[in-house]
């Protein structure tokens, strides 16, 4: 009964983000580009408010054209998520408890997996820009941690309500990191990590099973390509 209510509980949540989200996401994907196309370092920038902003404003400048093929867009993405993400540290966050319990030879696997699932379900946002307006609202950074939550606004093109994302930077020696990404106050990582989560309990802690789940989704979106 406990697992039955966790579903329930994640596939509600995946629906109200999922729904708050799509608008946001074709800016999020946007700026994930722009780390492929300009590297942006500590000595440069002087806080983090500011490598996002100009994450930002050159991904709405120069990511407005249509004619990036598809394969051309998922091999750039997958570049700039490697140089732009602490995708391992975030993989691992999104495993909770259960990170323990992967297998060393199937650690490579669940990270590769991992960025798969990201690549496959972002990388065909690029062409759905239509003006979105990028605005940095403040900087906040927690005496409790080392990273910096940069607060930012998405004003559709429309004159619709604007959606709030805070996307927290981790610094580095030489560059920044993107450790997570918060839509309307809903953290994706954490999303990410109570599906994940809950498909290992339904299948008795076993994260066999998560791989498996993660091989035929992944497989499925990019049969859709």
């Amino acid at each position: 009964m406990k697992t039955q209510s966790s579903r329930v509980r994640v596939h509600s949540l995946s629906g109200n983000v999922m729904r708050m989200r799509s608008s946001a996401l074709v800016v999020c994907s946007t700026l994930f580009l722009t780390v492929f196309t300009v590297q942006f370092s500590l000595a440069a920038q002087t806080d983090a408010g500011a490598f996002v902003k100009n994450l930002g404003d050159h991904a709405i400048r120069v990511l407005t054209g249509k004619d990036v093929t598809a394969l051309e867009r998922e091999n750039r993405f997958r570049t700039l998520l490697r140089q732009g993400f602490d995708v391992e540290r975030i993989g691992r966050f999104v495993l909770g408890r259960y990170a323990r319990r992967v297998k060393p030879e199937a650690i490579d696997e669940y990270n590769g997996l991992f960025e798969d699932l990201i690549v496959a379900t972002y990388a065909a946002r690029f062409a759905e820009y239509s003006g979105q307006q990028f605005v940095i609202k403040r900087v906040a950074k927690p005496k409790n941690r080392g990273d910096s939550i940069v607060m930012t606004e998405i004003r559709p093109s429309d004159g619709g309500p604007s959606i709030r994302v805070d996307w927290q930077v981790h610094g580095q020696k030489d560059a920044y990191k993107i450790v997570d990404v918060r839509v309307e106050g809903v953290s994706m990582s954490v999303t990410q990590r109570e599906e994940f989560t809950a498909v290992i309990r339904k299948n008795g802690g076993k994260v066999d099973a998560l791989l498996t789940v993660l091989r035929k989704k992944t497989e499925g979106l990019k049969s859709k390509r």
